[in-house]
């Protein structure tokens, strides 16, 4: 049986500085160039071998390149850059316009969005548990508060369905 162990990467990369964007970027040293991801701007590692430092892994080569563009952020902008995107941190496959945001919604609307809530998730799953419509709510602008209720009338009205199993159905009228 082969013995199974991790290889520490020792790959050597070169941690330098785009000369047009000031992006960091790392390249192996056995790489013959590198192209920046910001700008575009191709980089040959033979002329920018003595411009920049040398790490050994991967890990190693990401985590520089992390510090110094973080460095690089605070002697520009005074703090530490923002990276997340706005879309970040979204579980639902569509999500529609931020509801809360108008402030002046009916609870009409809110029966509403929950019965398209359902019908996406239909669409997706057989059958679900419980925290699939939580997590899903708040895509669609439904508050936390609102949700028990809505779940309860959709339950009476017989289009949401709990199974045996304590997971959940959708069954469009």
């Amino acid at each position: 049986m082969e013995d199974a162990t991790w290889k520490k990467d020792e790959t050597p990369y070169l941690i330098f500085e785009c000369a047009k964007c000031k992006q960091y970027l790392y390249v192996k040293a056995t790489q013959k160039g590198k192209k920046c991801l910001r700008c575009g701007r191709t980089h040959t590692v033979s002329t920018i071998i003595n411009t920049g430092e040398f790490v050994n892994g991967i890990t190693a080569a990401v985590e520089m390149v992390k510090k110094r563009q973080d460095e690089f952020g605070k002697k520009e902008l005074g703090h530490t850059p923002e990276f997340r995107a706005f879309g970040d941190f979204t579980v639902a496959v569509k999500k529609l316009k931020d509801i809360a945001v108008n402030g002046d919604e009916s609870s009409e609307d809110t029966t509403r969005q929950f019965r398209k809530m359902l019908f996406e998730i239909s669409a997706m799953y057989k059958k679900f548990p419980i925290y699939i419509i939580e997590v899903m709510a708040d895509n669609y602008g439904i508050p936390a508060s609102e949700l028990k209720n809505l779940a309860k009338n959709f339950q009476k009205q017989g289009i949401l369905i709990r199974l045996d199993d304590y997971s959940y159905t959708v069954k469009m009228k």
